[in-house]
């Protein structure tokens, strides 16, 4: 954020329900889907009155943002999508298994165990080789330190909403200028799910970095400030 600041772009990050400072969602008021939770960045832009954003976003933020430019094309000026998940599909064919009876029902019991919340969380960071190198280190610190600050229904119901999401279809559909991240190893997020959203964008452009994972804002944050900032002035 700084960076963008000092470039001058003004720039916004949200807690999204139930973590950081941010309210659970409960029973009450939606369940965990991705359709919610870009109701929830709706509301906020409607509320700071927002009339068009370049969205970025990581991970689950990313199919949160093709969700918005699908609902919002004429708020949504650009796509920044990083390590996004397009398909539902995670990395170790997690999906498949989280997908499977046993696996939903885990998950729901899950919800209301913290421990084995934690645990769910924490475990699709757990890549052998994941603390070779200090930016790696970095990249599985913010991992822990953000799901220290996350509820435990959150955690896995946001895990369950990623399961449950498929955009592949409505990719097409999509004609905001984009540019896609992907970490080559990446074992969280297969960096196909990036590869299938600038395959079926149009006009979308892939960057595939070697030898980062998930998390590029951690693990190379310098060439991840340059190819934010320069998309962003090329648009």
């Amino acid at each position: 954020l700084h960076r963008l600041a000092s470039a001058g772009f003004r720039a916004w990050a949200l807690d999204l329900p139930g973590c950081g400072e941010s309210e659970t969602l409960y029973p009450s008021n939606g369940r965990y889907t991705i359709a919610n939770l870009t109701s929830v960045i709706e509301a906020f832009v409607e509320r700071v009155s927002i009339e068009s954003a370049a969205l970025v976003g990581h991970s689950m933020g990313g199919a949160i943002a093709l969700e918005m430019a699908h609902w919002k094309p004429s708020t949504t000026r650009a796509l920044v999508l990083v390590a996004p998940v397009v398909s539902g599909r995670l990395g170790l064919a997690l999906h498949v298994f989280l997908g499977s009876p046993f696996g939903r029902r885990l998950l729901e019991l899950s919800q209301h165990h913290s421990a084995l919340a934690r645990l769910g969380g924490r475990s699709k960071f757990a890549a052998p080789w994941l603390m070779r190198t200090l930016p790696l280190r970095a990249a599985l610190l913010r991992d822990a330190q953000d799901l220290a600050r996350t509820a435990p229904r959150a955690a896995l119901g946001s895990l369950q909403a990623v399961i449950d999401f498929d955009f592949s279809d409505r990719l097409p559909e999509i004609h905001a200028p984009t540019l896609v991240i992907v970490g080559a190893r990446d074992v969280t997020v297969p960096p196909s799910e990036g590869e299938l959203a600038a395959n079926k964008i149009p006009g979308a452009r892939l960057v595939k970095l070697r030898g980062i994972g998930h998390q590029p804002v951690d693990e190379c944050p310098e060439e991840f400030d340059r190819l934010l900032l320069d998309f962003q002035r090329s648009i």
